[in-house]
């Protein structure tokens, strides 16, 4: 049985702090792969202007290149509409029946899991692993069964990237050059 980790967000940019998440989940599990899944529009996230769904994917496919494990899945993205966990478990389910899936959070998100579509569907399709992140309390208590991972404490959000290049510092050692090439090209995040 082929075991998948799931790692979904806007990736707005990808970091690496996503891929040290990853990373980390793949030698604590022994993971084959994680499937990086961006997502179209988030429930949770407050309305703004997300960079094009083409150019968030184009991001994460140059950050993850060059590691095997690492996998681009963009269900979510050609689904075209608010994109819920549950319904990506659902389909990869069905294209992948003989594996079992990780879904990978930080901590952060085990807060609000309960405000997620069908929370008891995702635990029934796969296994929920929190990391933890600095800043944010990795002591929960167990309401909903998971497995904890302990990944090196590394301070990095899309957010604060957003807000550095705002600002017009510099961001790099936050994430890959390719993406950051990829942001100066595009001109993304420029206010």
């Amino acid at each position: 049985m082929r075991r998948i980790g799931i790692l979904g967000g806007s990736f707005d940019p990808i970091h690496f702090g996503h891929l040290l998440m990853a990373q980390s989940a793949v030698e604590a599990l022994k993971l084959e792969e994680v499937f990086f899944v961006p997502t179209n529009s988030s429930p949770f996230k407050v309305k703004r202007c997300l960079p094009l769904a083409s150019q968030r994917l184009t991001m994460v496919k140059e950050a993850i290149k060059g590691n095997s494990a690492f996998k681009l899945y963009d269900g979510e993205l050609r689904r075209g509409k608010v994109s819920y966990t549950v319904d990506t478990l659902r389909e990869l389910k069905v294209k992948f029946p003989k594996s079992k899936f990780y879904l990978l959070m930080g901590a952060d998100n085990l807060r609000t899991f309960h405000r997620w579509k069908d929370p008891q569907g995702i635990l029934s399709l796969a296994s929920l692993v929190i990391l933890n992140r600095p800043g944010f309390d990795n002591n929960y208590p167990k309401r909903w069964p998971y497995l904890k991972i302990n990944m090196p404490a590394v301070d990095i959000s899309s957010s604060d990237i957003r807000l550095r290049l705002k600002h017009k510092k510099s961001i790099w050692y936050l994430t890959p050059k390719a993406v950051i090439r990829y942001i100066t090209r595009h001109r993304l995040y420029v206010y």
